[in-house]
């Protein structure tokens, strides 16, 4: 895009800046439930199915693919469509499919419900994050991506504790009906919203100026600025989404497993994690608007992954438990640092486009991470603990997009 409008800081009222916020933070909050409860339900399905372990790895894996298609489609239409429309359709779906998961009554039915919920669930995340980034001011969107991504991490808070509440009791199904609940609070809280004034100034300005509104694909055409962000974007979700997925899937059966925990007292376990990693994506996404987006990003990275190592070699459950809230931490700056960068590396007309496909081609490698994680465990010496400690070598991807991309915080970048 040669002839790039500049982008100023958002004209809005801070109180609608704050409902959008908290709108795009419940919905994360309620996609965060969707997606980890097949983690915690993992063990009860795949006795009631009697699916082996690669099976329901391989589930994994199709969840994975669905959220990647998701992706890249609701980004486009995010563009094509605005980030309000666009954001109920992608809450109504996921929270509808995922309850109706419920019904399941054979492997090959709750993996078709688990890739039509990630397809849904694909487009709170490249919706979402671009209708925050563009309701914040550019030196304040690092806090603003981390208070939606606290609500990814509260959500899977929520979810352990309707775990220990319901699973038991009422067994796994229950968990995946409850999710139509929030799913009619949230979608009926997205009704209220104003669309992103970004983007409204965008629509208002191609209209004034009698311009098409460009396609994305004319735009990675036209710039190879585009085209380069597009790979950093992508690199760094390779590296979010796999170890994300790495180390959380079959978390809760390590900690049963090799540690000898309760199923309850690891699903409490994972809550505490989360309460750290909740937060730090706080702390991570002031630390990217005062440092700057890739200073930020590289520490926590390296972090993370020293982290990871040691919470996967030890065999004393206090250390595991101690470097678990330590690399949860780093899992949730990491992943709000990546979110309001890989969201600045795109201009407002094509930024759900970018964003989204950025998210899509980083997901597209972390769809075989359960099954592969799954297979390494099984040759491993050390079993599960040796899968998820050697899958921190993905992280490499997103150090090289910091250390090459360029910095995107204004006051930050490189004058003259």
């Amino acid at each position: 895009m040669s002839n790039r409008r500049p982008e100023a800081d958002p004209d809005i009222a801070p109180s609608a800046r704050n409902t959008i916020t908290l709108a795009a933070t419940l919905g994360y909050l309620f996609d965060a439930y969707a997606i980890n409860i097949y983690g915690m339900t993992l063990a009860l399905i795949a006795l009631e199915f009697n699916a082996s372990l690669q099976t329901m790895g391989i589930i994994g894996s199709i969840f994975i693919a669905g959220y990647m298609l998701g992706s890249c489609v609701f980004g486009m239409l995010g563009d094509r469509f605005g980030r309000k429309k666009t954001l109920g359709v992608s809450i109504f779906a996921y929270g509808s499919v995922t309850a109706l998961t419920g019904f399941a009554a054979t492997p090959a039915q709750f993996a078709v419900g688990r890739f039509f919920t990630g397809v849904g669930g694909g487009g709170e995340l490249t919706v979402g994050v671009p209708y925050v980034v563009e309701a914040w001011d550019s030196k304040r969107r690092g806090l603003g991506a981390g208070l939606m991504f606290a609500g990814y991490a509260l959500g899977v808070v929520y979810a352990a504790l309707v775990s220990a509440l319901v699973l038991e009791t009422f067994g796994w199904r229950a968990m995946y009906f409850l999710a139509a609940l929030p799913a009619v609070v949230i979608l009926f809280v997205r009704m209220q919203l104003e669309e992103s004034p970004a983007y409204t100034a965008m629509v208002a300005h191609l209209a004034q100026t009698k311009q098409a509104r460009p396609s994305f694909w004319t735009a990675l055409k036209g710039s190879a600025s585009l085209r380069r962000n597009l790979v950093w974007g992508s690199l760094i979700y390779v590296s979010l989404a796999c170890i994300y997925y790495a180390e959380t899937v079959f978390v809760v059966q390590l900690m049963v497993a090799v540690h000898k925990l309760t199923n309850a007292s690891a699903i409490v376990t994972l809550g505490l994690f989360n309460v750290s990693m909740f937060a730090f994506s706080i702390l991570g996404g002031m630390l990217s608007d005062r440092i700057g987006r890739k200073p930020a990003g590289l520490i926590l990275i390296v972090a993370l992954a020293l982290a990871l190592w040691i919470m996967f070699s030890t065999s004393s459950v206090p250390l595991f438990i101690l470097f678990g809230c330590v690399a949860f931490a780093g899992i949730g700056g990491s992943w709000a640092i990546g979110m309001v960068y890989v969201a600045e590396l795109f201009p407002t007309e094509v930024r759900g486009s970018g964003y989204g496909w950025s998210v899509a081609l980083g997901r597209l490698p972390s769809i075989f991470v359960p099954a592969a994680v799954a297979w390494v465990a099984g040759v491993a010496p050390g079993g599960m603990s040796d899968a998820m400690k050697y899958s921190c070598v993905v992280l490499i991807c997103a150090f090289v997009a910091y250390l090459f991309g360029p910095e995107t915080l204004k006051s930050k970048r490189r004058t003259g």
